[in-house]
């Protein structure tokens, strides 16, 4: 299936029905046909690229042309600016290695000038009709984007770039450990001595450049393997993306995940500031194109840089530095092996003053390492392996416990423990002969004076005088377990505090099944991200008290029962969001008992103005902006018809598994004052038997999961909806949870969730 692109084949078919059309001569048609087809053909840019897809697209921008300027009375410059801006769109991508990255950046720019120039002259000399006005400047305005964002980008990948990258030619390559796309941890070392290494590093799936690099390393990777090259790609992407971008372009070799960009940092490939409205955005900001050639003795060999035009993208220019390196290895090998052997023989005669400048090169050497260690803040002391005596210690350790150096070396270990701790201390040296070394943290010291010192070990198996023993870094830890039991206590002050807000919050609001009273058909999903929640449900039974008539709402009867419910996102979540959520939930009580207000809409234009006044009272304060967005219906559940209105947050009504959108005013509730606020429109919709009718905040559709990490989004949610819409109200409650759960996978929740649901 991989090989069947459905979108360019679609912009195909599309440029064959406009042929037709314009034989038919329906140039109307011809013109719409044609603009699809070139979004069609273009669209799978990132993920394949052929002349197929190339001729498709020019294709479809001449036949825009066509359907404008036939039959040809002169120049046909609206035809020309439809194919300069074809030109200007896809050129780069298809001659990828003459264009690179950054070289004739001029390229797309220019054509974009001159195809408004051909767009305005072709239009202001009468060639054409309106379809010449309103069709090129679409595909024209695609290429202007396209070239800003070209300029953009040599401008950044140049300047990152000047001075050249952290790991260079001739030095050791850094160690990595990353898993592959299949979840595998793959680590630099496990190849030393056995196959070099080309390291390609990439900027992301959603990069069109880097699908081209990788494939042209794929069509080379066997004569790579031939040369005992292992090919592996570095991205910034999750092990599931790399897994589909590997299916997805046939690769045969592996794509390592470099999540948080550790591995780019080190070798310095990574551009930490990335401004382009093409990419991926990523918290780290992003990789540079680059590759690495890693001999079998761990040494770099070739480095290649984007400024470097088509450097990265032709393997050929790699092929002779990799003919050289088997007999490289061999040679430096033998080298060093000669040079060990050289190094046994007994010093000549003739040399013996430059053997004694030797020994006193490494006497003074040996004197700053002692000098080293006698400053170090780190307690050291050097055990025998066998009864525990100390052999030498650092001043640090005399500090610590009070004694002198010449006390210290008329003890042991053990008489640095408290009693109590005998057998465990000789037990750790046990460990440490047993593991090479250790790190623990329970054992304490005693001072000469008989104090109890906290301590941190870290021991390790060492040469001493000619005979094994253990080498002990000690720290005093006593500072820092006091900050971590302050940190503790004031951790379950703060736990406490927000338990006891959740239980305030709780008894403020009504208990969700409360709900089933006035529709017994009906649910309320509520996860909140903390142990308090910035979203909210609120609903209530209103009578109503006297007639009622309301310029942009239904007329009501006294005594008329009206189900008011509002699903409600206040800004942030956790404890902020908790105390805007109070205050939203005694805005909405105050609205039941207002006789001004007749309307959903009436509603929420009231919370709007009176949590304006609510929040800045204090005018010496800084100006508040906090608010809510709101979802707010009044059903009438006898006469079967429905009032909504909404700040931000739509209302979905599923009927026969069809989903109707109420949408909302792009405006929040809001406490500012910097904006005059604009009534709510009311929604009226009149229900049928069986409708179901769901409130709900941006939670469950801004969750990420799933096998790419992405967003659910609110069309796969509005799908849910409707698959489940049949079900009893209390299974799609659950059937919720289980989605939500399993599209969340490992993932943290990253917002409260609220759906309600209501079936009349």
């Amino acid at each position: 299936m991989k090989n069947i692109h459905v979108s360019t084949t679609l912009g195909l078919l599309l440029n064959i029905a406009s042929i037709v059309c314009l034989a038919l001569d329906y140039n109307l048609a011809t013109a719409i046909l044609s603009l699809v087809a070139y979004f069609a053909s273009i669209k799978e840019v990132s993920k394949y690229t052929s002349w197929y897809q190339f001729i498709n697209t020019y294709g479809a921008s001449v036949l825009l042309g066509f359907s404008i300027n036939y039959p040809f009375t002169g120049i046909p410059f609206l035809l020309i600016a439809c194919f300069l801006a074809a030109a200007g769109s896809i050129t780069r991508i298809v001659f990828f290695r003459i264009f690179s990255y950054t070289n004739h950046s001029w390229f797309e720019p220019t054509l974009f000038f001159l195809s408004v120039i051909a767009y305005v002259v072709g239009n202001v000399s009468g060639e054409s009709n309106w379809i010449g006005w309103a069709f090129p400047p679409v595909i024209i305005l695609f290429q202007s984007v396209l070239a800003w964002g070209i300029i953009k980008d040599k401008k950044q990948l140049l300047a990152s770039t000047a001075g050249g990258y952290k790991v260079q030619i001739g030095k050791p390559a850094d160690e990595f450990v990353l898993p592959d796309q299949n979840g595998e941890m793959v680590k630099l070392s496990d190849f030393k001595n056995k196959r070099h290494l080309l390291l390609i590093f990439v900027r992301g799936d959603w990069c069109p450049g880097c699908h081209m690099m990788l494939r042209t390393y794929e069509k080379n990777n066997m004569k790579f393997a031939e040369k005992n090259i292992m090919v592996m790609a570095i991205g910034p992407d999750p092990v599931g993306v790399n897994r589909g971008m590997v299916e997805k372009l046939g690769l045969d070799f592996k794509v390592l995940a470099d999540e948080g960009q550790k591995t780019a940092m080190v070798y310095g490939v990574q551009l930490k500031e990335y401004d382009n409205d093409f990419a991926e955005k990523y918290e780290e900001g992003i990789p540079l194109p680059a590759s690495f050639l890693i001999d079998k003795n761990g040494i770099v060999r070739y480095v290649s840089r984007p400024d470097k035009v088509g450097e990265f993208l032709n393997p050929s220019l790699i092929f002779p530095i990799i003919d050289g390196l088997d007999s490289s290895f061999k040679k430096d090998k033998a080298v060093a092996e000669k040079e060990t052997a050289e190094a046994k023989k007994t010093v000549p005669a003739g040399n013996l003053n430059e053997y004694e400048s030797t020994i006193a090169q490494l006497k003074k050497e040996l004197s700053n390492y002692e000098s080293i260690i006698d400053q170090a803040n780190d307690a050291m002391i050097v055990i025998d392996i066998v009864d525990g005596k100390i052999h030498q210690s650092n001043p640090s350790v005399a500090k610590m416990l009070g004694y002198s150096k010449e006390d210290l070396s008329k003890l042991s270990l053990f008489d640095l423990h408290p009693k109590e701790f005998l057998e465990k201390s000789s037990s750790i040296v046990a460990d440490v002969w047993e593991k090479g070394g250790h790190i623990y943290n329970d054992i304490p010291f005693v001072t000469k004076e008989g104090k109890i010192i906290p301590v941190e070990c870290s021991a390790k198996v060492a040469p001493f005088a000619g005979r094994p023993a253990i080498v002990i870094y000690a720290r005093d830890i006593t500072e820092r377990l006091r900050m971590e039991a302050e940190i503790k206590e004031k951790s379950k002050d703060i736990t406490d505090s927000i338990e006891y807000s959740k239980r305030i919050q709780r008894s403020i609001f009504l208990e969700k099944d409360k709900l089933k009273e006035y529709a017994p058909q009906s649910f309320i999903f509520f996860k909140p991200k903390d142990v308090v929640s910035g979203d909210f449900y609120w609903f209530n039974n209103a009578e109503v008290q006297q007639d009622m008539h309301a310029e942009n709402g239904y007329d009501y009867k006294a005594g008329t029962n009206i189900l008011v419910v509002a699903a409600v996102d206040c800004t942030g979540h956790g404890v902020p969001g908790a105390f805007m959520s109070i205050i939203g939930n005694t805005l909405l009580n105050q609205t039941l008992n207002n006789l001004s207000i007749n309307s959903a809409s009436h509603a929420l234009d009231h919370v709007n103005a009176e949590l304006k006044k609510a929040l800045n009272k204090n005018t010496e304060d800084i100006p508040l902006r906090d608010g809510m967005d709101i979802a707010l219906c009044c059903i009438d559940i006898k006469g079967m018809r429905l009032e909504y209105a909404g700040a931000n947050n739509p209302l979905y009504i599923i009927r026969n598994k069809e989903l109707i959108k109420l949408k909302p005013d792009k405006q929040p509730i809001t406490a500012s004052t910097d904006t005059v606020a604009k009534p709510f429109t009311n929604n009226l919709f009149e229900l049928k038997q069986g409708d179901c009718i769901y409130l709900f905040t941006d939670g469950f559709a801004d969750q990420f999961g799933g096998p790419n990490g992405k967003k659910f989004m609110y069309k796969q949610f509005g799908e849910l909806l409707c698959s489940i819409s049949e079900k009893k109200m209390d299974d799609q409650k659950r059937l919720l949870y289980e989605a939500f759960e399993k599209w969340r996978g490992n993932q943290n929740q990253v917002d409260d969730v609220l759906v309600i649901g209501i079936k009349v």
